[in-house]
Formats: structure tokens, sequence, C-alpha cells
């Protein structure tokens, strides 16, 4: 691989459950802000690698098959086909995208599970939890309903609550009962293995007031809420059978809690991709190099499981490299050096997309699905609304009206109107040939500033003012057209009629080199109008051979020369009637 001077980007998107289809919460959540970082870092020439994958295991996947009539497993095979189907509609490009079902996974997992235990992270504990005597079977966290004691909910689930977004315990709930028989629980003594995070309290907060200074500042303060509460020992395993078991002998019939599991994905994925790579150690190119910044891409309910448990599970995990004999003992797949892994440089969560006032949920069946848009409108379309609308730093409402604003009057009315408005001059007044100009400065400055600005919010994860900023240069194209009126000069002034044109060329260009990360098939079939060739690109290499070949940086403007012959324009964005 060609390599210049690069940075290394981990990216790390949070899980969806493999119990159905993907609905606009993820979208809105985590599922394309990544993918315009990730891209746009691509073309910025730096190494990246992005994984998720689907979480196979949990709670929401047994309801879902029990409801359906098959078996778990089943349902999160079929899921896991659907959701990588759904991502590639919208064209959203993993390094990898896996599932908690592989061996790999599982090994990792029940890999940190024993490292924190032998450190003293994970202890065993009794407690009463409830259980559901008509069948016999404790309840698991979403295995039990009941009023959510803060707002009200009547409705609301063991783990969380669906309205005001709540984390809760089964115990908080006022007037529980069980949802295998609808029947009130007792409370029936267990025993499970507990996280201590009271001893993770202190180097967990040292580490918020360091590193999350550059968060989004409701991250930062739920997070320091979280602890400035007290932190409390944390159960990371459940009575039953669907999962990764307990490595502990006598706790075969125990799993361990999802969310322990979930996050450690980040590590197994990275590990899987390695593997197939060819070189089972190269994960720790991004895992263990000081300088490779880690995000995590989340949605805002899964705040405390990336800025607490996670890091937390690392900051423990890591203590295995100042010990010899655990580090021999444990080494992960791969694993060559004896140096610690990287914890999250930023987590830029997401708040909740509201549909008719409520959060979108599968288990819940709120929401609309992702197919179920893609079916009637474009991917690019899907792609710049939720960025546009990225509810970065409170909930927003899923409008219609929104939608159809963001496609008629930004996308078509502002960039689709100027460089349909410039293509069509070109073909029916200049034989479809850019004509001779030169760069006018005022131009080059206003293309050169957008560059650096969109560049430098997508870099910040502040992707509603990069989305405003493209949007600012196609205002600023269309004003540089409208006040050079090509079509008075034409007659009266060829030569500034040829070299406005000739200038809108460079911003049409411009406008397809910045619209990549944002609306990538957009970008293409504007590339075959300008006829451009031979134009080297991360995220196509990446998406048609499954790899990177050559490391290089794309985020630059580049000018179309004049004689250059163009291919037949077409409308880039359609109006919605």
């Amino acid at each position: 691989m060609e390599k210049s001077n690069t940075n290394k980007i981990f990216i790390g998107v949070s899980w969806p459950y493999a119990s159905g289809r993907i609905h606009l919460g993820h979208l809105a959540g985590q599922n394309i802000t990544c993918d315009v970082f990730a891209r746009y870092h691509r073309l910025k020439g730096n190494e990246v690698l992005m994984v998720s994958g689907s979480d196979s295991h949990g709670t929401p996947i047994l309801f879902k098959a029990q409801e359906l009539g098959i078996e778990p497993e089943k349902l999160a095979q079929q899921s896991h086909k659907e959701i990588k189907e759904t991502f590639k509609k919208l064209s959203l490009i993993y390094e990898n995208y896996t599932s908690t079902t592989t061996e790999n996974h599982k090994e990792v997992t029940q890999n940190i599970f024993l490292v924190l235990k032998e450190l003293g992270y994970l202890y065993p504990k009794k407690s009463k939890q409830f259980f559901d005597e008509k069948v016999g079977k404790f309840l698991p966290d979403r295995y039990v309903r009941g009023t959510c004691p803060n707002c009200g909910e009547p409705n609301a689930r063991g783990d969380e609550c669906p309205t005001c977004g709540a984390f809760l315990k089964p115990t908080d709930l006022i007037n529980p009962y069980s949802t295998l028989s609808d029947t009130k629980p007792i409370l029936k003594e267990t025993e499970h293995f507990y996280l201590d995070l009271k001893k993770l309290e202190k180097p967990l907060s040292e580490w918020i007031d360091k590193q999350g200074v550059h968060w989004r500042k409701w991250v930062r303060e739920f997070s320091k809420g979280w602890i400035n509460e007290g932190l409390e020992p944390r159960e990371v395993t459940r009575d039953m059978k669907f999962g990764i078991a307990v490595p502990v002998q006598g706790w075969e019939d125990k799993v361990i809690y999802v969310w322990m599991e979930a996050v450690i994905g980040y590590l197994s994925a990275s590990i899987e991709w390695a593997q197939k790579s060819g070189d089972s150690s190269k994960w720790e190119n991004f895992w263990k190099d000081p300088d490779c910044k880690h995000y995590y891409f989340i949605a805002g309910g899964n705040v405390p499981f990336h800025t607490i448990i996670w890091p937390g599970q690392l900051i423990a995990y890591n203590e295995k490299y100042m010990n010899d004999s655990l580090w021999e003992k444990y080494k992960l797949p791969g694993e060559s050096k004896k140096e610690k892994l990287n914890l999250p440089y930023d987590i830029p969560a997401n708040k909740m997309l509201l549909y008719k006032g409520k959060k979108m949920s599968k288990s819940d069946n709120t929401g609309m699905s992702a197919d179920s848009l893609l079916e009637k409108y474009s991917p690019d379309l899907i792609r710049f609304f939720f960025v546009r609308n990225s509810p970065e730093n409170h909930d927003r409402e899923f409008e219609w009206s929104d939608f159809i604003d963001c496609n008629n009057n930004e996308l078509v009315a502002n960039i689709g109107n100027f460089i349909n408005r410039t293509l069509t001059f070109v073909n029916t007044k200049f034989n479809n040939t850019v004509p001779k100009g030169s760069l006018e400065n005022n131009v080059q400055k206003e293309i050169e500033k957008e560059f650096n600005k969109i560049g430098e919010y997508i870099e910040k994860c502040e992707f509603v003012k990069a989305s405003e900023e493209l949007l600012h240069l196609g205002d600023f194209a269309n004003k540089y057209f409208n006040d050079k009126a090509p079509w008075v000069s034409f007659k009266e002034n060829i030569k500034d009629c040829e070299n406005t044109i000739f200038n809108s060329i460079q911003l049409v260009n411009a406008l397809r080199i910045l619209l990549k990360p944002f609306t990538p098939n957009s970008s293409e079939k504007l590339k075959v109008m300008l006829n451009i060739q031979d134009e080297y690109d991360q995220n196509i290499d990446l998406e048609k051979n499954g790899k990177v070949s050559k490391i290089q940086d794309n985020w630059k403007f580049t000018q179309i020369d004049s004689d250059t012959h163009l291919n037949t324009p077409e409308i880039l964005f359609e109006k919605i009637q």
C-alpha cells in the first residue's frame, strides 16, 4: 500500500439489535453521520477502520422471536442479513460489519471477562431478583414491565423507559409484571458477577475531566452526572442461555450480559478484520497506536455504556499489560505488542429522533423503517436529510414537511439548481465543452474557505454546521451565476461569458468533491457528467474490492481544464411534489 503522511482513525458504530429491520432512529442516531465521517477521512488520505455489527443476543431478539414463533438464532441470522442489505442501499461502507455470533467474538469476550475477574474487577454476589413462579424463570430486564417511576409511562421496560429514556432496574418499576405470564413476579435469590465500577470511579472521573473537553456538552455533563451520583457495582451476567456463556466452572447456565458483551464487539470486530486481511496482528495498529483517535458513534440512550462501562472495562483490562503472567496467559488473537488498548477519544452521541412524539423503537413497534423510506426516495436524499436534521444536542421530531423542504429547497433549489443551470448552459451554448477562462480570485477564495470549514466541522463531528457550509457554497454559486448573467454576456461579450462559465464549472466540481461524504451516489453521477477520468477514491476502492489499496489525499479542489468535453447533463436531484 502506498503511504503518505497519514493519521489513523478508528470508528466504532453502535450495534443494532438483530430483531428486525433498521428504523429511522438508527439513521438519525449513528448510522449516517458515521459514514460521512469515515468517507471524509478516507478522502483526506487517512487510514480508517470503521467497524460495527448486528447485536445478535439480548432480550429484544428473544421477544421478537417468541412473537413470530421462530428460534431466536434464526431471527438474528435473518435480521443480520436484512440490516446489511439496508446499509448497502444507503451506501454505508464499513471495513468490517459482523455479528456477535462469531467464535472470534466469543473468544475475545470471554478473554476480557476472565482478565477482569482475575484482576478483581469482577466478583460474584448473591441478590434477590424477579422470578416468574408460573414459568419457573428469572426475569432479566425486558422480561419485566411496569410503570416508570420518573414519568409514569405505564409500559416501561425493566432496563429503560421508552418515553423519558430513564435507565431503570426491574425493581425500580411500579406494579411490575412478567411479560412471560402477565403475573406479578416474586423476589428470589440468585447469584451474578458484578463489575466493580466503584473501584473504577476515580480513574474514570479523571479520564473524563481530561478527555471530555471536546465532547458534546450534554454527553460530558450526563457522564459526569453518573459519576457524581456515585458509581455502584453493575451486574454483568444473566440467568439465561441465549448469549455467550460465562466462562467459569459452575456458571455454564448463565450468560454474559449483552451490554458488557456488545461493547467488546468493537475490539473483536477489529480483530476479525485483521484476520480477514491476512495479518492477524494488524488490529494493533489502530488499538495500540497512541496517536490513533477512537470515535464512537452512538444514539443518546447508549451514552453511559460508552463513557462509563466500556472505558471502565478498558482501564481495568489494561492492567493486564503490567502483569507478565496475565499477559502470557490471556493474549488476544494476533496480539504481539505488550501495550495498552486505546480509550475513546470522542463519543459524538446524538439525541433521540421522535416519531409522533415517541422514541423510535423496534421493541415497541414505534417509528418507521428505513426500507419504507428507501422504497420511495433516493438514498442520497435520506443521507443528506439525516445530516441536516441530526439531533446532535436535542431531540428532534421527524416531520414530513422537513424532509420535503430539505429536498426541494436545499438539494433541488440550491445545489441542484446551480449545477443544472451551469451544465445545461455549457451543453446548449458551448457544444458541451468547457470554454476558456481563468479562475477568479473571489471564486478561488470561496472554494478554499468552504473546503477548510466543512473539513473542520466534520473533524469536530459538527455535521449540521458542515452541511450548512455546503449550502453556503451553493448560495455563493447561484449568486455568482445570477450576477454575472451569462445569458446576457453570451450575446454582448463572449469572452466574459466564457470566463463566467469556466468559473461556474469549477464551482460545480468543488461541489462535487464536497458532496462525496454526504451524497456519494450523486457525486459519482456528477463525476460522469464532468467526464472526470482516473480519479482515485479510497471509498470506491473499499466498496468494490473490500479493501483500500492506496492512500492519498483527495480532499482538495482540482480545476477542470478548458476544452474538456463533458457528457450529457442530467437532473441531479428530483423535486418531490
